[in-house]
């Protein structure tokens, strides 16, 4: 993977991956949905039965989406991984073993053959991929016909929730600094109808649909405070900057604790699935 040709962006996720290799399922394996099970499982669901299945983990970090696939299909299926991250990579390796092929480069420009894989799934990291177009053009290129693409991306914060309460206390520590939030986010991943609009018949694909979804965990405040840690914005804030939002944040959640002393912290998803032509 050439460096000279990151982002800004991309050389922050990577700075930050280096440091916090597996933030992010630690952040959302635990949390579940309403209906049981978690964000990763929706996506793990999806990988067909019967057959050796090839499948594309598209931002894999530390491999947790990749271990569920196969605890569900066991040795049925061929699994490759692809991240920048070379530090999250290395946990992938470790976690699951050699027979997973691991790729360390972009996703806008994979290097696998034409119609090479049935399902390119991809756990929160589609939306931090700058060009989103030429990543979805990628992705229809290496999936066979009638193969499916699904990923889960960031919907937003629960309302009236932990999660809500560190959002808005780091909206306030940026206002007094006069700073602007970091952003990660590609603008398509706002609303259902863009992420549509990138599917649509003219990108090859058919039957794509969005749906909306939350995840949820209950932690005692200073668990809460340490996931909090995790995001991505903590890594963009000043030291003080960070103190003052941890003060504001566990002053608000205190209201919030259960009889327990368990506080909520509920996340917003999008799932965007599709399939390519046959």
């Amino acid at each position: 993977m050439d460096a000279a040709a990151l982002s800004s962006n991309e050389r922050f996720l990577l700075d930050f991956h280096r440091s916090h290799a597996g933030a992010t399922s630690e952040f959302f394996g635990p949390a579940r949905a309403p209906e049981g099970g978690d964000s990763y499982d929706r996506l793990a669901a999806l990988v067909p039965e019967g057959h050796e299945a090839v499948v594309l983990d598209l931002g894999c970090g530390d491999g947790l989406l990749l271990e569920r696939i196969r605890q569900r299909r066991g040795s049925g299926a061929r699994l490759i991984g692809l991240d920048m991250s070379a530090d999250e990579l290395a946990v992938t390796a470790r976690r699951l073993g050699p027979d997973v092929r691991l790729l360390n480069e972009r996703a806008q420009a994979i290097s696998l053959p034409p119609a090479s894989v049935d399902v390119v799934l991809s756990h929160m990291a589609l939306m931090l991929m700058g060009d989103p177009a030429s990543v979805i053009v990628e992705i229809h290129r290496v999936l066979r016909p009638g193969g499916v693409f699904s990923a889960i991306v960031d919907g937003g914060p629960a309302p009236s929730d932990g999660f809500a309460c560190f959002v808005e206390s780091l909206r306030r520590t940026m206002r007094a600094a006069g700073r602007q939030p970091l952003q990660l986010v590609h603008p398509t991943f706002t609303s259902q109808q863009a992420l549509l609009a990138h599917l649509g018949e003219a990108a090859g694909f058919s039957d794509a649909r969005v749906e909306e979804l939350a995840v949820s965990r209950r932690e005692p405040p200073a668990r809460l405070w340490e996931l909090m840690l995790l995001t991505y914005d903590m890594a963009y804030l000043s030291p003080g900057e960070a103190e003052r939002v941890r003060r504001d944040f566990l002053d608000a959640v205190e209201a919030l604790r259960d009889a327990d002393g368990m506080v909520g912290c509920s996340v917003g998803l999008r799932q965007l699935t599709a399939r390519k032509h046959g």
